[in-house]
C-alpha cells in the first residue's frame, strides 16, 4: 500500500461525527454483545434499575441498551472531538496520512499494488 498525505484546514463535523460513530458501533457492539451472552448464562453483566436481568431477558435487553448507549456515547464525544478539532485548526491545519483505494468490479483495490486482494 502507499501511504499519501494530505493537508487540509479542518474536518467537518459530518466526518467526525461518521468516524466516531463507526468506532463506537464496531467498540461497543461486540462488548454488549458479549456481555449478553454472559447474562445469558447466568453472569450478572446487565442490570436495569439496579437489578441484574440475566437468562434469554438479560440477552435481549442488552441489545436494547446498546443502541442507546452508541448514540449518547457518539453525541457527546462526537461534540466534544468536533470542539477539540476546530479550535486546533484555528491555529495549524492538520496532516492526514491515508492509503488510496479504487472501486474496481471484485471489490476495493490498493491503488499502489493492484494485485493486493
Amino acid at each position: 500500500m502507499l501511504k499519501k498525505k494530505i493537508q487540509i484546514r479542518r474536518l467537518t463535523v459530518g466526518t467526525i461525527f461518521k468516524l466516531v460513530s463507526v468506532g463506537f458501533l464496531l467498540s461497543i457492539g461486540p462488548f454488549v454483545v458479549l456481555m449478553g451472552v454472559l447474562s445469558l448464562f447466568g453472569f450478572s453483566t446487565v442490570t436495569v434499575d439496579d437489578q441484574a436481568v440475566t437468562g434469554l431477558s438479560g440477552l435481549v435487553t442488552s441489545l436494547f441498551l446498546a443502541v442507546p448507549l452508541w448514540l449518547v456515547f457518539t453525541f457527546v464525544f462526537g461534540s466534544f472531538i468536533s470542539l477539540g478539532l476546530w479550535l486546533f485548526s484555528r491555529f495549524k491545519p492538520f496532516v492526514i496520512y491515508y492509503y488510496e483505494y479504487e472501486r474496481s468490479p471484485v471489490g476495493w483495490v490498493d491503488k499502489g499494488n493492484p494485485t493486493a486482494p
